[in-house]
């Protein structure tokens, strides 16, 4: 029974209210309300190299700023592991079998869309659900939590603390909300406010 207890309250959500956990996806609709795609990839950019890099640079963001994009991020990482098992904003071709189809639908959405993610690849474009699946597989949301909040306490030192976590561990992070961001994104524009 302890078991049990302990490892639902591993990965339970805190941020989301009781209608974001109802309908997760208006948590999406609102992360691209407060900033556009590019907007979004380049605070992401700001706060690692804050949280990992040295620079004279990576302090001068405001306290405030930090924690509006922190709870961001939480409630977008908090939605996805809600949406982890839908198949939103899936596209019905296989981009194995038929990759000339692929690329082509790809080329033809990228004109209709103000801006398209250039982290993924042919499949997770088609299919931005599953790269849910896999973030969650490297690490789980109280996985993700802690690292963010590491990155929060990182960015917000006046001095730069190398030992919190490695480059490595960083960069796996980084590159795995990128690939969030930017699936959250195709999914949004894909099903509109439909959901």
């Amino acid at each position: 029974m302890e078991k049990h207890i302990k490892k639902l309250s591993k990965n339970r959500i805190v941020y989301l209210d009781n209608d974001e956990m109802a309908e997760p996806i208006k948590v999406v609709h609102d992360f691209f309300s407060a900033s556009w795609l590019p907007d979004h990839l380049k605070m992401l950019r700001q706060w690692r190299d804050a949280a990992a890099f040295e620079s004279e640079n990576s302090n001068n963001r405001s306290p405030a700023g930090l924690l509006y994009d922190h709870e961001l991020t939480i409630k977008l990482m908090e939605a996805a592991w809600l949406l982890k098992g839908k198949k939103l904003g899936r596209i019905k071709i296989d981009a194995e079998k038929e990759n000339d189809i692929a690329k082509w639908y790809i080329k033809t959405e990228k004109k209709k869309f103000q801006h398209y993610p250039e982290n993924l690849d042919i499949s997770e474009m088609l299919k931005p659900s599953f790269v849910l699946k896999k973030m969650f597989r490297i690490h789980k949301l109280d996985g993700y939590r802690k690292i963010l909040n590491i990155w929060l306490y990182d960015a917000l030192s006046t001095s730069f603390m190398e030992e919190s976590l490695s480059k490595a561990e960083v960069i796996t992070v980084y590159e795995q909300l990128v690939k969030l961001f930017e699936a959250m994104w195709l999914i949004s524009q894909r099903i509109g406010t439909k959901a």
